[in-house]
């Protein structure tokens, strides 16, 4: 009876433990298959993501200057392709590189390379056309290579002004992120977010139908809008390309500016480059916007900062006197740029004629914590803040460490270094009666609904001098263009010019000096004067075939944006018909609530000028009458002929000592040859003048006026010839 107890109670717990086991691989079962189906599941199910377009750039006009079209990266596998015989992969290749248009050297290359797998080949298969990628896939099915290429649909971006304002728009990289430029500054707001999609593919990896989509939605980018004018943009432009043909710079750069907002119009720099295909040119070019990423020795335009911290500490007077031509500081001579001065004068001409002895006497009047001090308040100790990527900043010997020489040459613009973008920030202070603004390029920025997301007010970042002081320096600078017969190539009849030329050497790169011959010219204005409306700069770097004067180059190209963009902006002509230079007409309004002293503005026209006679055509003799008679006196005369040049050029205010010069017929000679003039006497400015028009090239040693030649006058040369002249003070 145990004995059977005992069986039936080990039959018991084997059937418990069969039971249990069974239940346990069920439930295992279950788990695992579940588990199983989930990755089966997850192996049929894809996440793609859907790529925002790109918002488009526009100018201020609304027009679109950067925008985003539908387009194709296309993927290769080299593998399928590599395994073509030689003969076909020789044909395939030649076709698709008349496809994408890739020579067929570069595309045999490229196909044939080794260790490669998967090849997206830049640029000619990324972001093609629709048209192209439909050519290119039945290229590959004619070769059975279906499955050899893999088209992504993306976005291609389209610059369809090419160079225009290319260094403020920037460019996209190969992963289509901003690289430079607007691009690059606002790439947060242009890019968008992207969408994503979840679906249930089949063992082609097309969606099941009527299998349910999970989408997460696209964001497109938001658009911005620029300050930029199209036309004066392109005014800019045109005026940079005929300084690129005429003088070959190594760079330039115009910004124009609205002196009221800070606002900038234009924006062009040297060299150009176009976005389109940006790859073509080297990083120098596509990375260095030189209107605010390269800072340099001013010259003269930066003698608007210490005059207006001498004026407005009260340091000088504008009628006190000083020698010009030659100023030792601790020893070393400084001489003024015509290297003999123009005897006792004023600060006031000092600044019309740009004497650096002047500012060297009006910088020690005010001293070096004040012109430190208007240096920080026109902005000029650091970046302007300008919503674009690489701005520099300026290069300032740090005050404690400043000795007299360096001061000295300070006060004229050498010894510091300060880029194009703080100079309009500079004289946009001056235009406006005194406050300092911050230049921006982006107006607003809208997203694809319409919702304005971000705009721009103008700010004014800090008080930098009175209106009157400023009222001051801005009839200095009226003057300067009008009245001073060196500087009248900006000049515009009818309207009022307050500018500034600069001429600065450029330092050694090895240290210790500056390059010989080596310039950079530069011209700064605002107009009209005392309404004004636009502010300009024009810098020149290093330009060649050239006297080295920024009124011979800077100015000039200035004068061309003006003349076009004030009659397009519809700014009528503020002095009467028939004004020339020197009969300026300033609103007596402007003038009675600035200037208190009167007197002081009488003193500024009590120098007497002669209008220069338009010589052209006429006898050699007749000339003679015509400027003896007023009391000109002619350096050298040729023998006889028609006057073909003359210097300075007719309607150029002239003093009755100022020296002339002429060219007549006689001095052409025979086809290919010239008959060389006499420089005895000329100034170094007109002598090179006069050499250039006869087409004859100069070597010149010494300073002063010239006292030899080597080619004796009269005699027949062939033009480009080189003429050796010494000058002597």
């Amino acid at each position: 009876m145990l004995r059977k107890n005992l069986r039936i109670h080990l039959l018991r717990i084997l059937f418990i433990t069969v039971l249990l086991i069974v239940l346990w691989r069920i439930v295992y079962i279950q788990i695992h298959d579940r588990f199983i189906g989930s990755l089966l599941q997850n192996e049929w199910k894809t996440t793609s993501v859907i790529k925002p377009e790109r918002g488009t750039i526009f100018d201020s006009q609304g027009d679109r200057i950067a925008f985003s079209v539908p387009a194709y990266d296309m993927d290769i596998d080299l593998a399928q392709i590599q395994q073509l015989s030689p003969r076909k992969l020789r044909a395939f290749s030649d076709r698709l590189a008349l496809l994408t248009g890739a020579t067929p050297r570069v595309m045999w290359a490229q196909l044939n390379q080794k260790n490669t797998t998967w090849l997206r080949m830049y640029p000619y298969l990324v972001h093609v056309s629709y048209p192209t990628r439909n050519a290119v896939l039945q290229l590959f099915s004619h070769y059975q290579l279906n499955n050899a290429v893999n088209p992504y649909r993306t976005y291609e971006r389209v610059y369809p002004s090419g160079t225009f304002a290319a260094h403020v728009i920037g460019f996209l990289d190969q992963s289509g992120n901003g690289a430079a430029g607007i691009e690059l500054e606002y790439n947060s707001y242009l890019e968008g977010k992207p969408g994503v999609q979840t679906y249930t593919k089949d063992i082609a990896g097309i969606p099941i139908p009527l299998h349910p989509i999970v989408t997460k939605p696209v964001q497109n980018g938001d658009n911005v809008y620029l300050t930029i004018n199209p036309a004066i943009e392109t005014y800019a432009d045109q005026a940079l390309s005929v300084i690129e043909k005429r003088f070959h710079p190594a760079h330039a750069a115009v910004i124009v500016a609205n002196p009221n907002t800070g606002a900038i119009l234009a924006m062009a720099a040297l060299p150009f480059f176009n976005p389109n295909d940006y790859w073509n040119y080297n990083a120098s070019t596509l990375n260095t916007n030189w209107a605010i990423s390269a800072p340099f020795e001013p010259g003269s335009t930066f003698k608007i900062v210490t005059l207006t911290g001498a004026l407005a500490t009260h340091a000088i007077t504008l009628n006190q006197t000083y020698m010009s031509g030659v100023d030792y500081v601790n020893g070393v001579p400084i001489r003024d740029w015509n290297l003999w001065g123009w005897g006792r004068v004023s600060y006031r001409l000092a600044m019309i004629y740009s004497s650096n002895v002047g500012f060297i006497h009006i910088g020690q009047a005010e001293g070096v914590s004040t012109l430190y001090r208007y240096i920080h308040l026109f902005g000029m100790d650091k970046p302007t803040g300008i919503d674009l990527p690489g701005e520099s900043s300026s290069i300032l010997f740090p005050e404690k460490n400043l000795n007299p020489v360096d001061f000295a040459t300070m006060t004229f613009g050498q010894g510091l270094a300060i880029t194009p973008i703080q100079q309009i920030a500079e004289v946009s202070a001056v235009a406006n009666g005194g406050n300092l603004m911050k230049p921006y390029l982006v107006q607003k920025i809208v997203a694809p609904n319409g919702k304005v997301v971000y705009s721009r007010r103008p700010e004014v970042v800090r008080r930098v001098a009175s209106k009157s002081v400023m009222a001051q320096v801005t009839h200095l600078m009226v003057q300067d263009v009008a009245d001073n017969p060196y500087e009248v190539n900006a000049y515009i009849p009818g309207y009022n010019i307050a500018g500034k030329t600069g001429t600065a050497q450029i330092p050694s790169p090895n240290g210790g000096g500056y390059l010989p011959h080596m310039y950079n010219l530069s011209f700064i204005a605002f107009a009209p004067a005392y309404h004004p409306q636009l502010a300009i700069y024009v810098t020149v770097n290093e330009p060649h075939n050239t006297i080295q004067y920024g009124n011979s180059v800077a100015s000039p190209a200035a004068q061309y944006v003006l003349q076009r963009a004030l009659p397009y902006l519809h700014i009528k002509p503020h002095t009467k018909a028939g004004t020339k230079p020197g009969e300026y007409l300033p609103d007596p309004y402007v003038l009675n609530e600035y200037y208190q002293n009167t007197s002081e503005l009488n003193t500024a026209t009590q120098q007497s000028y002669l209008t220069m006679p338009d010589l052209s055509g006429v006898s050699v003799s007749h000339a003679k009458a015509l400027l003896t008679q007023d009391g000109l006196h002619v350096q050298t005369w040729p023998i006889g002929g028609r006057v073909i040049w003359q210097w300075p050029k007719p309607g150029h205010y002239v003093v009755p000592s100022q020296p002339v010069s002429i060219l007549s017929t006689y001095n052409q000679g025979s086809s290919g040859e010239v008959i060389m003039p006499n420089f005895d006497g000329m100034s170094m400015k007109v002598a090179i003048d006069e050499a250039r028009v006869l087409g004859l090239q100069v070597k010149i040693s010494g300073s002063g006026y010239a006292v030899k030649q080597n080619i004796a006058p009269l005699k027949k040369v062939p033009i480009g010839s080189f003429v050796h002249i010494s000058f002597s003070p």
